[in-house]
């Protein structure tokens, strides 16, 4: 028993040779059916053993701006007792697995019916779905209009049972003479649930990549309500080199498949951007490997899925010293010595997860798909990371980097299209400095808009090298479009946003800005002001902070020149007050 147990929560399938690519969601799915287990009381005891333990989340008054829809596996147990329902809006009960053959249920531990978490998520007002597997004999179900009636009729007497809210299709392993029998499949089966209750949802999963192309995207499009993007096993069990499960920018030059690669693919297929949920993982993955730099092929004997859970659990093996940071793909990753081999264990944590939920909000997608429920047992952070992130309880940052969709290190893609809005606290503006700018001239363009859309006044659109430099909003909001074709592609944008106190740059009392003349600008020594009827001169940094004041008196020159300020690169504001106490500020670039 303690032998099955260790298996059972360190997730341990060793790599066989000729493994063929299955994703988690297949490998666990086989793993735990094959233990025979029933109750959600088996799998609680064996969580006990194991340390497994769930923390209590504080429920707030948040609400959720994007949707977050989690798969429930049945071996979580009642880990749900630790769910934040207000922060999730869908949960999706994993699975029942399709016989190929029949159409019915071969999974002995799906428990729809009677599971507890069922009811509770729906208690709490959380939608609930079935999520259906087949990951095997697809030709078999094809070829029989009987199995997959009664699968259709079976999935609709479930949900009916329970006033639930729709099913979830993840069908793995298709390939390219699959697409049309799964279309069809697809759109009868949408048909069906309309007509026995147009409230249903039908949703999805979309391979992280459609290496076949299997999806008829402007079809399914039309017949879904949302698709899941299986946003992981980028690097899976099989993979001769270890690398990031789920990689914010691609690790490998010669091999660049990565969360926004993904989104933009389905996107161009015929995907409108709203329906695609971003399904992001709370585990990583452990591979044996012959050293301890990256990237480093792994040895084929020994590869682990570890949950979020799990390395929080085992700090002496999974400690900061160990912890590394790889800058190209924006992802963590462990290093450590195992037995006299190499060990090396990717995994996100807050600010990498944090990241991605990022790229959720610039892309403009629906929202995000958790693998899987419970994983992050006996933590709170992650929800609070939710709420952070896709809640009306959402800080706004002021100081944070942005990059296009190849990120610090690498390019970006082909037919790209998004736009995103930048907004500042009440009372400041957006400032953007880009920091390197390069894209394919006259095809790739960045496109910068003084506003909350494109809809706003347009600041500037810029190509090639031709960089934006630093772009200050009048008002609360900044919104960038970028655009590539079909082809050629450059390094992008480096920028830093940061947020500028507004009373830096008002007119008070009527005060003429046409008063006044500040030059040469941008400058690398003097600043000269054109006086007219001034008494005082200020000089503030982006903060706010003083750093230079003087008052005139009995000034009879035309022009006052400032030498020697001794000020660093960047953006600064002069301040002019005049003597009926009105005041302009000059924005000045000082190189």
């Amino acid at each position: 028993m303690k032998q099955i147990l260790t298996i059972l929560f360190c997730f341990l399938f060793v790599s066989l040779t000729n493994a063929q690519h299955r994703s988690i969601m297949q490998e666990e799915s086989e793993f735990y059916n094959s233990l025979n287990l029933k109750s959600e009381q088996q799998f609680d005891r064996l969580r006990s053993e194991s340390h497994y333990k769930l923390q209590s989340v504080p429920q707030t008054s948040c609400n959720l701006t994007k949707r977050v829809f989690g798969w429930h596996p049945y071996w979580s147990g009642t880990s749900y007792t630790a769910y934040q329902w207000n922060l999730l809006s869908d949960l999706c009960y994993f699975d029942y697995t399709i016989s190929s053959g029949t159409g019915n249920n071969t999974n002995a531990s799906f428990a729809w019916s009677t599971a507890s978490v069922v009811t509770v998520a729906k208690n709490n007002g959380t939608k609930i779905h079935i999520c259906a597997t087949l990951f095997s004999g697809h030709s078999t179900f094809w070829g029989s209009t009987t199995a997959q009636n009664t699968f259709i009729n079976n999935i609709i007497t479930l949900l009916n049972a329970k006033q639930g809210n729709g099913v979830n299709i993840d069908f793995e392993g298709m390939g390219s003479s699959d697409k049309i029998p799964f279309t069809n499949f697809i759109t009868n089966l949408n048909a069906a649930l309309n007509t026995a209750n147009p409230s249903y949802e039908l949703s999805i999963c979309l391979y992280a990549v459609d290496w076949s192309g299997v999806f008829d995207m402007p079809v399914l499009n039309s017949q879904v309500d949302f698709f899941t993007i299986m946003g992981y096993d980028y690097y899976y069990s099989g993979s001769s080199t270890a690398g990031p499960e789920s990689p914010l920018y691609n690790f490998q030059t010669s091999y660049n498949y990565t969360l926004p690669k993904s989104i933009t693919y389905y996107v161009k297929q015929g995907a409108t951007p709203s329906k695609l949920l971003m399904g992001l993982p709370y585990y990583g993955r452990e591979w044996q490997t012959v050293s301890n730099l990256i990237p480093a092929a792994t040895s084929g004997t020994f590869t682990s899925s570890r949950t979020l859970s799990y390395i929080n659990n085992n700090p002496s093996t999974y400690t900061i010293t160990n912890k590394n940071w790889d800058g190209t793909s924006y992802n963590p990753y462990y290093t450590y010595m195992s037995g006299g081999n190499w060990r090396q264990c990717w995994i996100d944590d807050i600010y990498s997860m944090g990241r991605k939920y990022d790229l959720v909000n610039q892309r403009g997608l629906g929202g995000i798909g958790i693998w899987a429920l419970g994983y992050d047992a006996g933590m709170t952070s992650y929800w609070n990371l939710i709420k952070d992130k896709f809640s009306d309880c959402a800080p706004l940052v002021c100081n944070d980097s942005l990059y296009d969709m190849g990120g610090p290190v690498r390019n970006y893609y082909d037919n790209e299209k998004f736009d995103y809005t930048l907004t500042a606290p009440t009372g400041s503006l957006v400032q953007l400095q880009f920091k390197s700018f390069g894209t394919e001239l006259n095809y790739d363009s960045l496109w910068l808009y003084n506003g909350t859309s494109t809809l706003s006044p347009m600041i500037g659109a810029y190509t090639g090298t031709n960089s934006p430099g630093t772009v200050v909003s009048s008002g609360q909001n900044l919104t960038l479009r970028f655009k590539s074709d079909g082809a050629t592609v450059s390094f992008g944008f480096k920028a830093i946003k940061s947020c500028i106190p507004q009373i830096m740059t008002g007119i008070t009392s009527g005060f003429s800005s046409e008063n006044v003349l500040v030059y040469p600008n941008p400058t690398n020594d003097e600043i000269k002001i054109g006086l007219r009827d001034l008494n005082k001169i200020m000089i503030f940094d982006m903060t706010g902070r003083v750093l230079y004041w003087e008052e005139l008196k009995n000034v009879s020159e035309k022009t006052i020149s400032l030498q020697q300020l001794n000020l660093k690169s960047g953006v600064y504001f002069v301040r002019l007050c005049d003597s009926k106490n009105g005041s302009v500020t000059k924005k000045v670039m000082y190189n």
